[in-house]
């Protein structure tokens, strides 16, 4: 489509939120009366694509398609400053989840992040983990919820590299204030049902299994994804509650909770896996492994994840 389009396309979008100045009458006089209000539209939007296509390779992206994400985060229908237009390309392959764009911004804006982790001496397990909640906030929706991966708020009135690095002091620092919270406490019955499945057989395997036990726990912790690594260092490293870390997430409390039941449950399934894979005994026998297992994960998990720091 030409040019010439942009213009209408521009007000219809920017009339769905921002009101007066792109009602349905304008655009509509817009695109069949060429004025000099309306040349002067079409020149400002096309000077403004240009500019945001300039720095960046094709990332798919259809104009019309920016010019009413452009539109929607106005207000008044005025474009934001072209200084910043090809950030708010970027941004919008971003949220459209293109690879090449979310690669480029990992790439550029990595380093902004890491710098802001670095001044304000965050640790390094604690600089792993506000990487991780901000790739996953920034570049990640949540189809459950169907929000937008976060990046979609920026509205190119500033510098990316600002809104970037201000998202990464936030997010630390919500960190360092939670760091102290009691985590929740188990569900009621849980660790007397566990308890007492130690019995005499499983203390004769326990002394028998235990450093293949512990090899299995270790392999299926390495096997998960970065963010059950992340949640499971954050509930137990960090002492965050479910709260606190759906809040983190932009989830609910129920899908936090179910995230780190179902990380707990791969750690476990896995170690089952490759104990009955690598030792020769009974189903029963693997059974009561399985709750050794259980009976030493979290301190597995404090071990492996979150480093001897955290270890209780």
């Amino acid at each position: 489509m030409s040019a010439a389009a942009l213009g209408p396309v521009f007000l219809a979008a920017a009339g769905g939120s921002s009101g007066p100045s792109a009602s349905g009458a304008g655009a509509s006089a817009l695109a069949t009366e060429p004025t000099a209000e309306a040349a002067e539209l079409e020149a400002q939007l096309s000077a403004f694509v240009a500019a945001a296509q300039a720095p960046w390779p094709d990332f798919g992206t259809d104009v019309l398609d920016f010019v009413r994400y452009t539109a929607e985060r106005t207000e008044q229908a005025r474009l934001p400053p072209s200084v910043h237009a090809a950030e708010l390309w970027l941004a919008c392959a971003c949220a459209r989840g293109v690879p090449a764009a979310i690669q480029a911004f990992q790439r550029d804006y990595g380093p902004v992040i890491a710098r802001v982790l670095a001044r304000r001496k965050a640790a390094q397990d604690v600089a792993d983990d506000v990487h991780q909640l901000l790739a996953e906030r920034l570049l990640v929706g949540n189809s459950e919820t169907g929000r937008p991966p976060k990046i979609a708020d920026y509205k190119a009135r500033g510098p990316l590299k600002s809104w970037v690095a201000t998202a990464a002091a936030t997010t630390l620092a919500t960190l360092r204030r939670s760091a102290g919270r009691r985590r929740e406490a188990p569900e009621p019955g849980a660790d007397v049902a566990w308890g007492g499945a130690l019995d005499a057989e499983l203390e004769y395997l326990k002394q028998r299994y235990a450093p293949q036990v512990q090899a299995a726990i270790v392999a299926a912790l390495d096997g998960l994804g970065d963010r059950e690594k992340a949640l499971l260092r954050l509930h137990l490293g960090e002492r965050l509650s479910i709260d606190v870390i759906g809040s983190m997430y932009g989830v609910n409390r129920a899908t936090a909770a179910r995230w780190l039941a179902a990380a707990r449950r791969a750690v476990l399934e896995g170690a089952r896996e490759r104990l009955r894979a690598q030792l020769a005994i009974s189903p029963s026998e693997c059974d009561s492994l399985v709750a050794l297992a259980y009976s030493r994960l979290d301190v597995s998990i404090l071990q492996h994840l979150a480093g001897p720091s955290a270890s209780p």
